[in-house]
């Protein structure tokens, strides 16, 4: 009978702290979770679209905060591809929504040590701008004014509309030996999450 009951003692003990391991696991899981989402390097802070003389154009206020691996590709000389990805989507009572248009304005940002200036760079355009420090280049790249979506011409009265937009980081895309040894990955990026709102009219 002693026996028994030490063994089920034992078995006891034993449940209990696999219960108290397992609560300690969730606990740090959670913990992870809400820093990384505190830590987000990208957060689109606002957005929203006009209609102007039969244009629908984009304003948006994006804050970049870049991680130490980032930081250390512009130390290194490498180009920030930094891309926004502006999605519209028929609205339909579906599960899902068939994609209508996608717009991509691609940026790249890089730090040129001859003359201590960080250059940001519209690709789309080709115009380019200088800053002497980081932090108001990436004030910058995150003010988005006035930026052209698509003619309301081409949309039906008919029909409601979704926009969504995303903003991402990538180093893939630039290659070479230096990024995969002081990168560790080659295929490098961070995104924010989508931003979605409807279209007004």
């Amino acid at each position: 009978m002693l026996q028994a009951a030490q063994r089920i003692g034992k078995k006891g003990s034993g449940k209990k702290r696999w219960r108290l391991f397992a609560i300690a696991v969730l606990g740090l899981n959670m913990l992870l979770a809400g820093a990384a989402r505190a830590d987000a390097p990208i957060e689109i802070v606002d957005a929203s679209t006009r209609l102007e003389e039969g244009v629908w154009y984009l304003d948006a206020d994006i804050d970049y905060r870049l991680n130490d691996t980032a930081l250390e590709a512009l130390e290194n000389g490498l180009e920030l591809d930094i891309e926004l990805v502006i999605q519209l989507t028929e609205r339909r009572r579906l599960l899902w929504d068939p994609e209508f248009a996608e717009l991509k304005q691609r940026y790249g940002l890089r730090y040129h040590a001859l003359t201590e200036r960080y250059i940001l760079r519209n690709r789309n355009s080709g115009e380019q701008v200088s800053f002497g420090a980081l932090q108001p280049a990436l004030e910058a790249l995150g003010t988005v004014r006035r930026l052209p979506v698509i003619d309301d011409a081409l949309l039906s009265e008919e029909e409601r509309y979704d926009v969504g937009l995303r903003a991402i980081i990538d180093i893939k895309k630039l290659g070479g030996a230096l990024v995969v040894f002081r990168l560790f990955w080659n295929d490098w990026r961070i995104t924010s999450d989508w931003a979605r709102w409807r279209l007004g009219r």
